[in-house]
């Protein structure tokens, strides 16, 4: 049994938190800790673009929950200074804290809330005659953060209906933001956001690998991080005056541990 502990932390893209108080934080842990499991999907949906008189690869970033217990953080401020805290659930009830160094940040991607810096990256890079990527610096993606909610039920074993909603990211002035990512569900960021592109001008046509990695500084908590990287190959291409980006392999899907067990 997955206990979600009694928080309705939430998330998304242009909450109000007037409207939906922030919960209090759970109470002490009792029974048997649930960890969470965050995997990456593919990215989906890749296409190019150009804007002035430059390319982008485009793409959706999506995370997964494949553990057992909900992915929660609190961050709380005093002054100008955020204290992030990741909260464990247990199989009886309550949350063990776990403070965090992981950041808070304001904006940045034409929304105006609170994210999580850089809890989920990508990265463009080279392939060789031998499908093997360039160990090289590659490009990467100029995302904030996510702000990380319920959005799609990932498995059959998930829960029914969302319990994190999108309506707690916050505004600027508040003083606590909470989020959360139950088992099994899914949170997408499309490739239409700001951020959800890589600038590819100059770039040669040929192979390349595009890299989805999630908790790329290993801030949080987790039952597993060898789940925490996947990928797509891209093929570059140009006609004329048109670039266009063909996927022709994908990486490992997430898979939750009900599918394992």
């Amino acid at each position: 049994m997955v206990l979600a502990v009694g928080l309705l932390f939430a998330a998304g893209c242009g909450g109000h938190s007037s409207t939906y108080p922030q919960p209090p934080p759970p109470g002490p842990p009792a029974g048997k800790a649930l960890m969470p499991d965050l995997s990456p999907a593919p990215p989906l949906n890749v296409r190019m673009s150009t804007h002035g008189g430059r390319w982008y690869l485009e793409f959706d970033s999506s995370m997964v929950n494949v553990g057992k217990g909900s992915f929660m953080l609190r961050a709380t401020r005093t002054g100008n200074t955020w204290a992030v805290t990741q909260y464990i659930p247990y199989s009886t009830r309550g949350a063990r804290p776990v403070p965090l160094v992981a950041k808070l940040v304001w904006g940045g991607d034409g929304h105006n809330h609170w994210h999580i810096a850089r809890i989920a990256s990508t990265k463009l890079v080279r392939l060789d005659a031998n499908s093997h990527p360039d160990p090289g610096a590659g490009r990467v993606d100029s995302k904030v953060g996510f702000c990380f909610y319920d959005l799609t039920r990932w498995s059959k074993h998930a829960r029914q209906q969302p319990f994190y909603s999108r309506f707690r990211c916050g505004h600027h002035g508040d003083k606590v933001i909470s989020m959360g990512l139950s088992p099994g569900w899914e949170d997408t960021y499309p490739w239409t956001l700001p951020g959800q592109s890589i600038d590819v001008t100059g770039l040669h046509d040929g192979m390349y690998r595009l890299w989805a990695r999630v908790d790329p500084r290993g801030w949080f908590r987790e039952a597993n991080r060898s789940n925490d990287v996947t990928w797509v190959d891209i093929k570059l291409t140009t006609r004329g005056k048109y670039r266009f980006a063909q996927v022709v392999r994908q990486g490992p899907r997430p898979t939750t541990q009900e599918a394992n067990s």
